[in-house]
């Protein structure tokens, strides 16, 4: 026996007559066409498998939930910044750096952000910095017989839709300020499965308007940005 790595000294044998010839020559040609066939469709299957899948099944690139608010998305290119002034001349107190007054025509006065951009999305006056995640908005909207009642409703109507996943309820409680308001302060998951928080403060201005201040940052920011919330709940004034 030859040692591995050594060949064996081939063995002469008899030939084989030519009609067996004739047979395996044609049984290797069919072997062969079985095997170019089954590798064409070896190749279709594997093609197929390496499509993306559609979004959903795994693959591709994941679905994103509706935002739960407004001013969600980045700023568009319509967007303005917002410009420092001087204050105006009946505020009594100043305001953190980095902050000016804001006067908007549809009625309302605060505090915001120098360079963060400004745009609308319906009834709602958006801020944000354009690569940030902080978001101050005012919405206006009818009055609210009872503040607390439209957040409690507002809480179960998007919690029971999905809209907040990861819910985390902090507080809903009446507030006295003007003719009536109320705060929601809340935690969740945004679309793209950030853990947010959310201060909302609904002001009921007049017998028939209202006012909705939000501020919006992410969860492991909060106590920082925090810190701005008396600033804008008391800059916020309305001006019709």
């Amino acid at each position: 026996m030859a040692p591995w790595g050594e060949p064996a000294t081939p063995t002469p044998r008899p030939s084989r007559r030519p009609g067996r010839r004739r047979r395996l020559i044609a049984l290797s040609g069919a072997a062969t066409a079985l095997l170019v066939a089954g590798g064409i469709t070896l190749a279709l299957v594997n093609r197929h498998d390496e499509r993306t899948p559609p979004s959903g099944s795994g693959g591709g690139a994941p679905t994103s939930r509706p935002a739960a608010f407004a001013c969600a998305s980045a700023p568009p290119p319509s967007a303005t910044p917002v410009v420092s002034v001087s204050p105006p001349a009946d505020v009594k107190y100043g305001l953190r750096e980095g902050w000016t007054w804001y006067d908007d025509p549809t009625g309302f006065r605060i505090a915001a952000p120098v360079g963060w951009a400004r745009w609308t999305e319906g009834a709602v006056t958006c801020f944000r910095k354009s690569s940030g995640s902080r978001v101050l908005s005012v919405e206006a909207g009818p009055a609210r017989a009872d503040p607390v009642a439209h957040w409690t409703a507002e809480e179960a109507r998007l919690t029971a839709s999905g809209a907040l996943p990861g819910y985390r309820k902090v507080d809903i409680s009446a507030m006295d300020i003007f003719e009536g308001g109320a705060v929601w302060e809340c935690g969740w998951q945004n679309a793209l499965g950030v853990a947010v928080h959310s201060f909302r403060l609904l002001a009921n201005t007049s017998a028939d308007r209202s006012y909705t201040v939000s501020w919006l940052t992410e969860e492991f920011d909060w106590q920082v940005n925090a810190a701005y919330l008396p600033m804008i709940r008391q800059s916020f004034t309305p001006t019709l």
